[in-house]
């Protein structure tokens, strides 16, 4: 165990036994309680806890050697007349995470969203980004400062509660969102290969919002956007880790998702 100060009067702790730990900020959200259905042994930390516009609070942090950042602001409804706590949250809140791994040489998994890409479909990690809204915007700000960290992914997913809310679903606006079941083990395989660094598409087959919706709610009705939009995501990297994970190409170390599953079983 090592000790470092990053302001005058704080004191972090670096654990230094080889032992991998692995905390998620945003713990009272849908996400983050998936992940730790996925992984009981992960340590969720409420906003409360852990507050990404408060510093001060980071050195709960300091024992844990990766960081899944799911604390956001998310309700892209409420971002006109709002715009300061976006900006704060998940801009600035962010950048103030990547501060705090970059001192003290944490891993970082940042959570953002496929609305960063400009909505023509099959869209590749590599493809340019054009925001959708300013919720978007504000993921990809967070992006941004992320990318300084030299041990970081970038996760570009969507995904719902476990069952289609609404009345009807957009035929028109395609996806490759799926049930937060669905999307957090396929997070949580990511989050385990310890040497994928960059951005990946985490998501699944094509498909428009009617057809997710029918997935779990049959009595749903279509309906349709003015013009046909698609922010479906080519997931071929996502696939090609899977691959080198059941081909046993992963960090042997550290039990895929499925194996603690079974583990556990």
């Amino acid at each position: 165990m090592s000790i470092q100060r990053l302001y005058p009067g704080d004191i972090f702790l670096r654990m230094e036994d080889g032992i991998e730990r692995v905390a998620v900020l945003g713990g009272g959200g849908l996400l983050a309680k998936e992940l730790h259905k996925v992984d009981s042994d992960i340590k969720l930390f409420t906003k409360e806890e852990v507050d990404i516009t408060k510093p001060k609070t980071f050195n709960k942090l300091d024992l844990y050697d990766t960081i899944i950042h799911t604390a956001a602001l998310i309700d892209n409804t409420k971002v006109l007349g709002n715009e300061e706590d976006f900006v704060t949250t998940n801009i600035i809140g962010t950048a103030n995470i990547v501060n705090y791994c970059l001192y003290m040489g944490k891993r970082l998994i940042y959570i953002s969203t496929d609305y960063v890409y400009e909505g023509y479909g099959n869209h590749t990690e590599n493809d340019s980004v054009h925001p959708y809204n300013l919720y978007a915007w504000s993921k990809l700000g967070g992006e941004c400062s992320v990318r300084f960290v030299p041990n970081h992914v970038i996760i570009r997913t969507s995904f719902g509660t476990t069952e289609f809310p609404y009345e009807s679903g957009f035929d028109n606006l395609f996806t490759s969102k799926d049930y937060v079941d669905v999307i957090a083990p396929l997070i949580m395989d990511v989050v385990n290969d310890h040497k994928f660094r960059g951005v990946i598409n985490v998501g699944t087959d094509r498909k428009s919002i009617y057809e997710y919706a029918i997935k779990r709610n049959p009595d749903v009705k279509k309906s349709s956007l003015g013009e046909s939009i698609d922010f479906s995501l080519n997931t071929t990297k996502l696939q090609r880790l899977n691959e080198k994970k059941k081909q046993g190409g992963t960090d042997s170390q550290t039990p895929s998702t499925t194996e603690k599953n079974k583990e556990k079983s």
